[in-house]
């Protein structure tokens, strides 16, 4: 015997599509819709991030070439300032050098004048203090 078909299989199916039009309206589309929206976000994201990083290797590069640069010239003005004290040293020595050269030749030469002054003075006295001894020796006046 065949039974007419049970009309409850009707009815879960209605409640099956019913429950899923609900379901995929109210829940699942806008689910999608927010999941899609945070994915494009993130691409964005991603894509400043990227051109955020590439800008940053740009501005590090041109800091680096502009540190080297700064240094060169550093080293240079360096270099030339070091060049100029040592001129400045030397011309303060080559002069310090002939003054005391100059000093040295005026008392060598004072030396001189009061030596051949002391020596002149020595040969006189030198020729007393001689008669005086004799005479002293000798007991009696000596003349010269």
């Amino acid at each position: 015997m065949i039974t007419p078909p049970d009309l409850s299989l009707v009815l879960v199916m209605l409640c099956f599509w019913a429950v899923f039009f609900v379901v995929s309206t109210q829940l699942v589309r806008p689910l999608l819709r927010i999941l899609d929206q945070r994915e494009q976000q993130a691409q964005g994201a991603r894509h400043d991030l990227e051109t955020t990083r590439t800008r940053l290797r740009e501005a590090l590069a041109a800091s680096e070439r502009e540190l080297a640069a700064a240094s060169v010239e550093a080293a240079r003005e360096r270099a030339a300032l070091r060049a100029e004290g040592e001129a400045s040293r030397r011309a303060r020595l080559d002069g310090a050098r002939e003054l005391a050269q100059q000093r040295l030749a005026g008392l060598t030469r004072e030396l001189d004048e009061v030596a051949t002054s002391l020596r002149s003075g020595l040969r006189t006295e030198v020729g007393r203090l001689a008669q005086e001894l004799a005479a002293h020796v000798l007991g009696r006046g000596i003349v010269a």
